[in-house]
């Protein structure tokens, strides 16, 4: 994955529930030129297991310990596999469904 920016949330809510967010990633849209924003929100994303390591850390530790960067590297990185993971699969069923009202008649 290229061109992902991630970053401290800064007091950012979640779109769905209005927790704060721990931290915001941009990423890039599958087959696309354009990215979006996705947050990491504590309570809309603590049953995923790709995140339950990362939302841990942060409610251990506010912020990025020194010590730690690796760790929450890795962390970070199992999070955004899900999210291109999740995506392509998102882009795969719009394309299905793109397809199949071009193929539909009358």
């Amino acid at each position: 994955m290229t061109d992902v920016k991630v970053r401290a949330a800064g007091g950012t809510r979640c779109g769905s529930c209005a927790e704060a967010l721990c931290l915001t990633a941009q990423v890039p849209l599958p087959r696309s030129t354009r990215t979006r924003t996705v947050g990491l929100c504590p309570r809309c994303d603590a049953g995923r297991p790709e995140t339950q390591g990362l939302l841990a850390y942060f409610a251990e530790h506010p912020q990025v310990r020194p010590e730690d960067l690796h760790r929450v590297s890795e962390l970070v990185g199992r999070w955004l596999e899900a999210l291109t993971e999740r995506a392509e699969r998102d882009s795969s069923l719009a394309a299905d469904v793109e397809a199949w009202w071009a193929g539909r008649t009358g």
